[in-house]
């Protein structure tokens, strides 16, 4: 299932802000990501740290995202900068840690969360 960026943020708490993002071919590739390396920090990730979310008169929305890029554990962003563009955002397929994946985009996490509901005794369907 190919997620663009702005969908992904769109289904996170806060649009996303604060969450690690990656390109799923940089996980095809065997790049360490925060779900494959041990240590989260070590990983090739994109810190999102501001989303801004424009709605138009056509009723499409422009989302752009802005954040600091690591790449194996290394700082690439400038220093001198918060943030800058999230880079690819509608080209490539992207995704977060699996704990941070809501139920509609993490089908697997929602059949293990849900349990069967079982009938009272003195409730009885007719």
């Amino acid at each position: 299932m190919t997620r663009t960026l702005p969908r992904l943020l769109s289904h996170l708490p806060a649009n996303g802000v604060n969450s690690k993002v990656f390109q799923t071919r940089w996980a095809a590739k065997g790049l360490p990501t925060p779900v494959a390396a041990s240590n989260s920090q070590q990983g090739c990730y994109w810190d999102v740290k501001k989303v801004d979310t424009k709605f138009g008169l056509d009723e499409k929305s422009r989302t752009k995202a802005m954040g600091v890029f690591y790449w194996k554990g290394k700082r690439i962003t400038p220093e001198n900068l918060p943030y800058e563009p999230i880079k690819g955002s509608l080209k490539y397929s992207w995704t977060v840690e699996k704990s941070l994946l809501p139920v509609s985009l993490n089908p697997e996490a929602g059949l293990k969360e849900l349990a069967p509901v079982k009938e009272a005794e003195g409730e009885k369907s007719a």
